[in-house]
This record gives C-alpha cells, sequence and structure tokens, in this order.
C-alpha cells in the first residue's frame, strides 16, 4: 500500500513538471536580437538637462541609425531604459526645438549597464557629455 502511494505521488509530480515545462511560453527566436536577451540587453540613460530648452535625445548606432530615447524638459533630470545590442557602442545626438544640436563619442556598454548624458547650459559652445557610472 505504501509502494502505490509512493508511485503515486511520483507519477503525479511527473505529469506537474512536464506540463509546467510545456506551458512556459512563447519560443524564442535566436535570430531575432530582441527577443535575446531582453532584461540583459537593458541599459539605463540617465539625463541631466542645465539648459533652459526643452531637448530630444537620441541614441545612435554606428552614426548611421538614430533611436529616440525620450524628450527631456528644460532645467531638469529625467531617467530613461532602453534595449540596444550591447556588441555595439552607443553614442548620443540631442536637439533642441529650433536651435543647434551636440552630439557624443561613442561609449562600450555593458549588461545593465547606467549611462548619462548632460546637455549643457551654454549649448553650442559646451559640448554636450556623456559616460558610464557617475556623472563627473
Amino acid at each position: 500500500m505504501i509502494a502505490a502511494r509512493a508511485k503515486r505521488s511520483m507519477s503525479l509530480a511527473f505529469v506537474l513538471v512536464t506540463c509546467s515545462a510545456c506551458g512556459s511560453g512563447r519560443a524564442l527566436n535566436p535570430f531575432d536580437p530582441s527577443s535575446v536577451g531582453g532584461a540583459q540587453n537593458r541599459i539605463r540613460i540617465e539625463v541631466q538637462n542645465l539648459n533652459f530648452n526643452d531637448v530630444t535625445v537620441w541614441a545612435m548606432r554606428q552614426q548611421t541609425q538614430r533611436i529616440r530615447v525620450g524628450r527631456v524638459t528644460g532645467k531638469t533630470d529625467q531617467t530613461f531604459t532602453i534595449q540596444w545590442n550591447l556588441a555595439e557602442p552607443i553614442s548620443f545626438r540631442v536637439d533642441v526645438v529650433g536651435l543647434r544640436s551636440c552630439g557624443t563619442g561613442q561609449i562600450a556598454v555593458d549588461p545593465n549597464s547606467r549611462v548619462w548624458v548632460t546637455i549643457p547650459s551654454n549649448l553650442g559652445l559646451t559640448p554636450c557629455r556623456a559616460g558610464r557610472g557617475t556623472p563627473r
């Protein structure tokens, strides 16, 4: 009787494990970079806008493709999180509506990197800066 009860318990455990493995969600496509390691490919971008004007921040991929990060109101700070292919360095372009724009150099990023961008108060006379870790 004990052996039969143990056998049923083990059979039930096997069925539960098998069913939970079957319904684990959608399959990942190894050729789609957005579906592989989604949480690992996220980077956090902290933007500090020292200018009075509102700006639009763009993430640049090899100076040819730009991805809109977001809009930052004048004299405020904002944090964004975006998906990024970690094999490629990131750079930024900052556009001020009706005024000048500026760009930053390329920065290598790691999984869950924290990147900062600073827009100067006198845009055009002082360059925009970007880096990893804590802003200088």
